[in-house]
């Protein structure tokens, strides 16, 4: 069953943030087996707390893969950069319909 990880967040730190995606995408896979569904710089909250203004959406083939890629060496390598040149992020890992 396809899983995705969707990922919100306001981007502080532009210059920082670049270096965090030319590393990110090979990291998790994109292109790989791993989809990139949506890349959105102005996302809109429309319901509840407020979130961050960009929004990504990657597919993958279940839950499993998507650990794997999310808790992978590579990633982890990359994902400091995000997390220093954000605020207001969440992550959320689920299940998609069977495919």
């Amino acid at each position: 069953m396809a899983a995705y990880i969707i990922v919100n967040y306001q981007v502080d730190n532009p210059e920082l943030y670049g270096e965090y995606m030319q590393g990110a995408a090979g990291a998790l896979g994109v292109g790989e087996g791993t989809e990139l569904v949506a890349f959105d710089t102005e996302s809109e909250v429309i319901e509840g707390d407020s979130a961050g203004h960009q929004t990504v959406v990657l597919k993958f083939d279940s839950k499993e893969k998507a650990r794997q890629a999310w808790e992978s060496e590579a990633y982890r390598a990359v994902v400091g950069k995000r997390l220093e040149a954000t605020s207001r992020h969440f992550a959320v890992l689920v299940n998609g319909f069977g495919d």
